[in-house]
């Protein structure tokens, strides 16, 4: 059975700083070598538990087919998470650009008459 508790679910600078007291913690009695080896472990053990969960990442986004490359040819060429059919880039529709702006210039007008009713 999978633990949920663990790592606990705490603020993320009180899980930093138990680490930075683990660390003053550790070094008390050890030498300089001594330091530099248990360090180089404990880099070896995050960079394994990182490569893993990295890998374990791919492979569930290729599952769910929510894996984008925005540097592939197809990105590149108007394809991909902003596409909205195969010629047309969401970069490229003016006519909503255009809604927008002309709606916020009104918000803008509206937000000025309220200021001079105020005074």
């Amino acid at each position: 059975m999978h633990n949920t508790n663990f790592p606990p679910n705490i603020q993320p600078t009180t899980y930093n700083l138990i680490a930075v007291f683990i660390g003053i913690a550790l070094v008390g009695d050890l030498n300089a070598n001594e330091q530099n080896s248990l360090g180089n472990w404990f880099m070896l053990l995050g960079q394994y538990l990182a490569t893993n969960a990295s890998q374990q990442q791919l492979i569930e986004s290729r599952i769910e087919n929510s894996n984008i490359n925005i540097n592939s040819k197809k990105s590149k060429r108007g394809g991909g998470p902003f596409t909205t059919d195969s010629n047309r880039s969401n970069q490229n529709q003016r006519e909503e650009v255009d809604f927008l702006l002309d709606a916020i210039d009104k918000i803008y007008k509206e937000l000025n008459e309220l200021k001079k009713e105020e005074h």
